[in-house]
């Protein structure tokens, strides 16, 4: 009866402390999602504009109808992101809110799902204390607020292994599996090149460890990646010119302007520069993008390196051990994924953070058996343990400090904000001709004016066509690039805010926003 009664006691405080994590990190990562990062990275808006005219016109931004790959700037740009923000703009309207929602969302289910794989995998302290360290990582942190469309690649990859070890003990939770990994390759392309290599050795170690196999899921589970991947198998023949462009009334797999494989190339592999670039990530935490990581904060905390190595150095030993043997075990799946996305970053040039997102879980993963391990070194020195507690603790709340503050000033920028609010003083004041700063990026105005697909399409002209990466020079209403010393005749301006003197002096009235202002002749 005691024992009993222990048992419910300490399951009941279980699911209190995985609730109140989860309940924790959903409200650091939805707290003022439309206004922190302040303004729109282009590569959201761009995301964001697909979104609208897929909804409201039935094809994307260069005419495509339900594209398996957009073509965007020119070299493309990933799908994922767009269409799952298609329900939300239907139900809510384009805002920065509905286009961020489908990452936020995804983000703060992988809280719950990091925890069921750490679980599975390993023991419920290990679920626990990985629960925690994701709840408080500021790379997650900062990942979940914005929508880059490559971002949705690590919560899609975390399902698919998740299920994937699922299925090892219940093959069918492999077609979910399936499911997963096959979406993953439409939120980033470097998963084209990841999700196979990390899935022929994921099968090959099973099969070695004498798992058991029934043959009808892996066969169900192979055809559902193979049908979900077919599209961008296609994309991939097309724009190799083996095949003609493909156009039908419910999909598309168009052609390029220019097709940026060259930037994965099994040279880099041979390049001092891919080394550094992957160092810098794991080492510093750091890759010079202020969108990405905090250069003070890191991905996991600067301090963190030893636990993650001494993490990497338990798993590989496990493995190590096991595989000799040829047993099973999940460090040898977690070792194997871990080396694999190591592989697919040597293979990319000019790797980031976000390049290399099919790594940062793996890190995550061994920070937390890390720590563990530490915990248990020091399991009688509770000065030590209750040390490294207070060190995460405090890191995170001067993280939150900082970034629900200072940061959001800093990045406003890099971020255009003050753009929307700006393009809307402009519609409401029914201008019809707008020179735009050169600051601002096209995709930002196209998705804050909401430019009708047509009018985009039919007016819009490029400086560099064709180019991997096209720069407009008008559209619409808009023209692009103000020379502030002989200033061209238009009706409105949106403007740098440093150059409101300029048209001040000239007797423009000027109506700053942010970063930016608009300027245009009393009326």
């Amino acid at each position: 009866m005691t024992s009993s009664f222990t048992d419910l006691l300490y399951e009941n405080r279980r699911r209190v402390g995985v609730l109140s994590l989860i309940l924790l990190g959903i409200l650091i990562r939805a707290y003022g999602i439309g206004s922190i990062p302040a303004g729109l990275n282009q590569d959201e808006a761009f995301a964001g504009y697909e979104a609208f005219s897929l909804l409201n016109y039935g094809v994307d931004s260069a005419g495509y109808r339900n594209p398996c790959y957009f073509v965007s700037w020119g070299s493309g740009m990933n799908v994922l992101e767009s269409y799952l923000a298609i329900p939300f703009m239907k139900l809510f309207g384009p805002s920065v809110i509905t286009l961020r929602l489908p990452q936020l969302l995804l983000s703060c289910i992988s809280l719950f799902v990091f925890y069921l794989l750490l679980k599975e995998t390993f023991t419920e302290k290990t679920a626990l204390l990985g629960l925690g360290l994701l709840v408080i990582s500021p790379w997650h942190i900062m990942l979940s607020r914005w929508g880059l469309e490559s971002n949705l690649a690590p919560s899609f990859l975390l399902f698919g292994l998740y299920f994937f070890l699922s299925g090892i003990k219940k093959n069918q939770y492999w077609i979910v599996s399936a499911l997963m990994f096959g979406l993953s390759l439409y939120a980033y392309s470097i998963t084209w090149i990841a999700v196979p290599i990390t899935l022929i050795c994921y099968i090959a170690y099973i099969i070695v460890t004498g798992q058991r196999i029934k043959l009808r899921y892996a066969l169900i589970s192979s055809v559902i990646l193979f049908v979900i991947a077919l599209p961008l198998i296609l994309f991939v023949l097309v724009n190799k010119g083996y095949v003609p462009e493909i156009t039908t009334s419910f999909i598309s797999i168009p052609k390029l302007l220019v097709m940026r494989d060259y930037e994965i190339s099994l040279r880099n592999m041979v390049s001092w520069k891919s080394y550094h670039n992957l160092i810098n990530i794991l080492w510093h935490q750091n890759d010079g993008l202020y969108w990405n990581a905090i250069p003070e904060f890191g991905l996991f905390y600067k301090f963190s390196l030893p636990f993650m190595l001494l993490g990497g150095v338990r798993i590989f030993a496990s493995s190590l051990k096991n595989a000799r043997k040829k047993e099973f075990c999940y460090e040898g799946i977690i070792c194997l994924g871990a080396v694999c996305s190591i592989l697919t970053c040597l293979l990319i040039s000019n790797l980031n953070i976000n390049k290399a997102n099919t790594l940062h879980f793996f890190m995550l993963i061994m920070l937390t058996l890390g720590i563990e391990k530490a915990f248990n070194i020091f399991r009688d020195y509770s000065l030590i343990r209750k040390s490294i507690i207070a060190a995460y603790g405090l890191a995170f709340v001067f993280f939150l400090s900082f970034y629900f503050g200072s940061y959001n000033q800093q990045i406003s920028y890099a971020f255009r904000a003050g753009v929307e609010e700006s393009v809307a003083y402009i519609k409401n004041m029914e201008f019809t001709d707008v020179c735009v700063d050169s600051s601002i990026y096209y995709p930002q105005i196209m998705f804050f004016d909401q430019t009708p697909n047509d009018v985009y399409r039919k007016t819009v002209k490029y400086t560099n066509y064709p180019s991997a990466f096209l720069n407009v020079s008008e559209f619409g209403k808009y023209k692009f690039g103000i020379d502030y010393e002989n200033l061209p005749a238009h009706e409105a301006y949106i403007i740098d805010k440093n150059k409101e003197e300029i048209f001040a002096s000239l007797g423009y009235k000027v109506v700053g926003f942010g970063n930016f202002s608009v300027a245009h002749e009393s009326q």
